[in-house]
């Protein structure tokens, strides 16, 4: 099957003929979900109690790229990310069998990216590299970086490292309206709080690896004509 994918993206053109038309405009658009948990029992089906790991994560994604020259492509992303975390250590059962969870820490999050991007394509597929120019994370369980005033508001990024590269894939699926694949790689790394710098000047690095899967709307424009010399020689 990831065989057979392949193939397809390598030899689907992103419009239907790549001779009279070309892609201007793209806007890709897409949602992530994932859900995680961990749990200790005494026995398999057996009384459910605390987990000792719960994550919930929910992604909003929206790139758009304009044509520049032959496969480069330069535009805007705006990424939001929302969920929570919990996590804790297996202390005991209690008199019903359930499981106790001690030194439990976590909380709601909220992170919001948004930068300047390029992409290389080739037929079906594509490399992106984006830049998070403005990246401004709420995080309720990170109560152990407050800011050097002791403040616990949101997060900011360094520019200096707040990077996106994704790797993906588009299939047609009727008109201008594709579906998109693509394997995203971010890490960024927080170097103040509230308006301050973290106490003692330390700096939070956090990177993650998330699939997406969404969908491509694409405005083209017509080629002119090749002059008939050029056919012929064809």
């Amino acid at each position: 099957m990831p065989t057979a994918l392949a193939l397809m993206l390598l030899h689907t053109p992103l419009v239907a003929d790549v001779g009279a038309v070309e892609e201007m405009i793209r806007i890709d658009a897409g949602l992530r979900f994932a859900h995680f948990q961990q749990q200790v029992k005494s026995d398999v089906g057996g009384a459910r109690g605390d987990r000792i790991v719960d994550e919930t994560h929910f992604g909003l994604s929206l790139f758009g790229s304009y044509n520049v020259w032959g496969p480069f492509r330069a535009g805007l992303y705006a990424q939001l990310d929302l969920g929570s975390r919990e996590a804790g250590r297996f202390g005991d059962f209690d008199m019903d069998g359930a499981t106790i969870v001690e030194d439990r820490v976590g909380g709601s999050y909220l992170e919001f990216w948004i930068g300047p991007m390029i992409r290389v394509q080739w037929r079906g597929l594509f490399a992106e590299l984006g830049w998070g120019a403005i990246g401004i994370r709420s995080d309720d369980a990170r109560d152990d970086l407050p800011a050097s005033d002791g403040s616990t508001g949101a997060f900011r990024t360094t520019p200096a490292i707040a990077w996106l590269v994704a790797l993906g894939g588009v299939v047609p699926v009727v008109d201008a309206w594709s579906a998109v694949f693509r394997l995203e790689y971010r890490i960024r790394y927080y170097d103040s709080r509230g308006g301050d710098d973290l106490r003692d000047n330390v700096v939070h690095g956090t990177q993650d690896i998330t699939p997406f899967v969404g969908i491509t709307w694409q405005l083209d424009r017509e080629l002119p004509p090749e002059p008939a010399a050029e056919a012929a020689a064809r």
